[in-house]
C-alpha cells in the first residue's frame, strides 16, 4: 500500500471512530495508533492470485488485540465496532486496488499480557470460497420476477456491499438495480439511470449486465455490458460502488448483514 493509499485508510478510519475512539482511548492508546496497525496489517498480508489477475488478495480476517479493560470499554460504547470495521475494510481494500476473497470480520481480542498501551493486530486470510463457471446469456432490462437460488449451486451467501457502509445480501437470482422505484435496489443517485444495472445468478455464479444505461457500467474501474463476477469486484455505477463478496457461513444474516426484500 503506497503512502496516499495509506493516508485515505487512516483518514476514513478516523472518520468512521471519530468521537467514540478518542473518549476511550484518550488516556492510553490514541485511536490513530490503532488506525495505522490496521492499515498496516492489510498492506503486509497482501497475497497475489494465480488467475492472472494483477490486483492481490488483502487479508480477510483481523484480530486487534487489545488490554482487557480496554477492550471491555471501547464495545460497551460501541457494541457493532467489529461488525462496523468489518464492513468498512471492504472499501478501504477497493480502494487501495485490492480484492478479497470473503467479507472481512475483525475480532477485538483481550490480551492480559498486554499494557493499557499496547495493540497487535494480527491479519489473515481465510479459505477461497469455491465457485462456478457457467455461462450466462444476455437479458434485456424488464424487471423480472425474482427466482430463488438452489441451495445446490448457489454461491454462499452473495452478498454487495454499498459505498462500504450497507450490505445487503442477494437472496434472489435476479436483483434489478436504478433510481427508479420499481427496481429491487433503488438508488438516490442522478448519475444512475432509472434501470441501470442488472445482478443475475446461474449455476452458482452471479454476473453483472449493463442495461443500456446512460453512463455505462463499471467492473474494476473498466467498462463492461457484461461480467461474471469473482468475490472482491467492485462495480461502479454513476457515483456508487457496489462490492461483491461471498462468504462461507451458512446463516444469510450473519454479522448483521440486512436481508434484501422484493
Amino acid at each position: 500500500m503506497n503512502d496516499h493509499h495509506l493516508a485515505r485508510l487512516e483518514a476514513q478510519l478516523e472518520r468512521l471512530i471519530e468521537g467514540a475512539f478518542a473518549h476511550v482511548f484518550s488516556r492510553s492508546i490514541r485511536a490513530q495508533d490503532i488506525i495505522l496497525q490496521l492499515a498496516r496489517a492489510i498492506a503486509a498480508g497482501v497475497q497475489s492470485g494465480n488467475d492472472g489477475d494483477p490486483r492481490q488478495y488483502a487479508p480477510d480476517r483481523f484480530q486487534i488485540h487489545l488490554h482487557p479493560n480496554v477492550r471491555a470499554e471501547l464495545l460497551q460504547r460501541l457494541p457493532e465496532l467489529e461488525t462496523t470495521l468489518g464492513r468498512h475494510v471492504v472499501a478501504l481494500a477497493s480502494e487501495a486496488g485490492y480484492r478479497l476473497r470473503n467479507l472481512p470480520t475483525v475480532q477485538l481480542i483481550a490480551d492480559a499480557a498486554l499494557l493499557q498501551t499496547g495493540i497487535d493486530v494480527r491479519a489473515e486470510h481465510q479459505a477461497r470460497v469455491s465457485q462456478g463457471t457457467a455461462r450466462l446469456e444476455r437479458v434485456d432490462s424488464t424487471p423480472a420476477t425474482p427466482l430463488m437460488l438452489t441451495a445446490a449451486h448457489a454461491a454462499r451467501n452473495p452478498q454487495l456491499v454499498i459505498n462500504g457502509e450497507e450490505t445487503i445480501m442477494l437472496t434472489d437470482a435476479i436483483l434489478n438495480v436504478g433510481r427508479s422505484r420499481d427496481n429491487q435496489l433503488m438508488l438516490d443517485d442522478p448519475r444512475i439511470s432509472r434501470h441501470h444495472t442488472q445482478f443475475r445468478q446461474r449455476g452458482g455464479v452471479f454476473w453483472v449486465f449493463d442495461t443500456n444505461s446512460s453512463s455505462g457500467t463499471y467492473v474494476n474501474n473498466v467498462a463492461v455490458r457484461e461480467h461474471a463476477l469473482q468475490p472482491g469486484d467492485v462495480v461502479r455505477i454513476g457515483g456508487t460502488q457496489l462490492v461483491y463478496l461471498e462468504d462461507e457461513s451458512s446463516d444469510p444474516d450473519v454479522d448483521g448483514t440486512m436481508p434484501l426484500s422484493p
